[in-house]
């Protein structure tokens, strides 16, 4: 998902509760049979993360869903805290961050969410938090001092103005743009000058990455 991490790991494991009609692990699932229940996975608990590497931790779940049990993200926090790495968390409900804010690992963390565009879509985000909620919550996280990113992954069709003061809100270090994937399903999507006049804002505050699967839109 991320070319700039240097591993991946998954200590929860099992069917997201938002539910994006867009997200890979869906279309896995149908065809792997590869999400089964929300749990544990006690076997990741046992690998050693090695040490100066930059970790995304819950790339295949969303881990701080708001179904996902408090104790278990303490017991994953726990472990990464135990190795001098750094970390990326990715939340659709980045507003869960801020129970956890005060925990150790999150001084040598990223915390990152989703922004696909500022306009609601209940038929594509399904049980996910609004856009304007999560970069609510992200804004409480940066005026915490943990260092924030936003993912406009994938990107749908945007009002400027307002696409850009909700991540300008989250104070991001870095932006992603990326595209959908998911070939099954069709989504209102941006124009090339939409997003190439997105970008050119974007960078007046932050640093942008454009994913190799959104290169059409440079």
């Amino acid at each position: 998902m991320f070319g700039f991490v240097s591993h991946t790991i998954n200590f929860i494991k099992g069917q997201c509760l938002h539910l994006c009609v867009y997200c890979f692990m869906i279309a896995l699932n149908i065809r792997f049979d590869k999400w089964g229940e929300l749990r544990l996975d006690e076997k990741e608990f046992c690998v050693n993360l090695g040490k100066d590497n930059f970790i995304f931790v819950g790339s295949s779940t969303d881990m701080w869903a708001a179904n996902v049990p408090s104790e278990w993200i303490v017991r994953v926090l726990d472990r990464c805290d135990e190795f001098n790495n750094r970390y990326l968390f990715q939340s659709k409900d980045p507003s869960r961050f801020l129970e956890f804010i005060d925990h150790p690992v999150m001084r040598k963390s990223v915390l990152s969410t989703t922004i696909e565009t500022n306009r609601w879509d209940p038929d594509v985000m399904n049980n996910a938090p609004h856009p304007h909620d999560r970069a609510n919550a992200m804004a409480a996280v940066a005026a915490r001092g943990v260092p924030t990113m936003v993912t406009v992954e994938p990107a749908m069709a945007f009002d400027h103005d307002e696409l850009v003061a909700l991540i300008r809100a989250c104070c991001p270090t870095q932006v992603n743009i990326g595209r959908n994937t998911n070939k099954q399903v069709q989504l209102p999507e941006p124009t090339r000058d939409e997003v190439q006049a997105l970008i050119a804002e974007l960078k007046t505050f932050t640093q942008v990455l454009v994913k190799p699967n959104a290169s059409a839109w440079q």
